[in-house]
């Protein structure tokens, strides 16, 4: 009988590798857990509708952990179990530094994903969308004139920054860290994640285990990247990826194989289901 009750994923570099797919190994895997009776979760920075494909994929129910703990959501029902926006104001400063300065963003809303001109993760889920039956594709457009004029208008979950070079992630990171408003944390090379105060994915697990009466030393957490850290301080078994970032290594009972080695299939054949 396994001791565990969910199994949280983080999605990039961690449940997908380079192209953006969950491998067979993974899918298998996690599988096998659910027929054990393990709930899979997703814990991601990307919206909920952002993930559609891959909760088809795993066959996934029950909750999901969006935009870095900004959004709870129950998949079957669509009830939101927890949400936290953006302060209008902040908002509107944002974006403003974001156009003065061309730093590149995406705004992620309840239904939308809006991004500033010229910006790669655009193009990625316009390419994305197009290999994708219309039910799951990602709802995303640029931004304009009038929505930014009306920018107030909208309820944000997240801004991300996207920028070629990491130092100015850093330097965007240190800038908006003055804001007592605002959570920020780099979620991968390159972004930099921006929600509202006391936001995370480990917060949103603690909310989420609370409302369900799991307690988290029965829970299994793979992740990578800093903003799977709370996570990984809250649960009793939590898995760095073998490309994780030294913090997130440092705080992890096991570190598996990377995410284009299906790491977490490994981890769950030998740490997992071992015990």
């Amino acid at each position: 009988m396994i001791k565990y009750k969910w199994c949280v994923c983080d999605m990039d570099g961690t449940l997908l590798n380079s192209n953006d797919i969950i491998s067979k190994d993974n899918e298998v895997e996690l599988k096998k857990l659910q027929q054990l009776g393990v709930s899979v979760i997703i814990a991601s920075g990307r919206v909920d509708f952002m993930v559609k494909s891959y909760i088809k994929q795993l066959g996934l129910k029950g909750p999901i952990i969006a935009c870095n703990g900004g959004l709870i959501k129950n998949i079957e029902t669509g009830e939101v179990i927890y949400s936290k926006i953006l302060d209008k104001i902040t908002v509107k400063e944002i974006i403003n530094y974001c156009i003065n300065y061309n730093v590149g963003f995406l705004i992620y809303t309840a239904d939308t994903i809006y991004s500033s001109k010229n910006n790669p993760k655009y193009k990625k889920y316009v390419d994305l969308n197009k290999a994708l039956s219309k039910d799951v594709q990602i709802p995303i457009t640029y931004i304009d004139n009038n929505l930014i004029k009306n920018i107030s208008s909208i309820d944000v979950l997240k801004i991300l920054l996207v920028c070629e070079d990491h130092k100015d992630i850093l330097l965007l990171e240190k800038y908006f860290s003055k804001y007592s408003t605002l959570t920020i944390v780099s979620s991968s090379e390159g972004l930099l994640d921006i929600m509202a105060s006391d936001i995370s994915k480990g917060n949103a697990l603690k909310i989420l285990s609370r409302k369900l009466e799991i307690d988290l030393n029965d829970v299994i957490v793979f992740g990578d990247n800093y903003n799977d850290m709370e996570m990984f301080q809250c649960v009793g078994m939590p898995i760095a990826m073998g490309n994780a970032v030294d913090d997130i290594k440092s705080q992890a009972k096991y570190i598996t194989k990377t995410n284009n080695e299906s790491g977490i299939a490994f981890a769950i054949n030998n740490y997992i289901l071992q015990k």
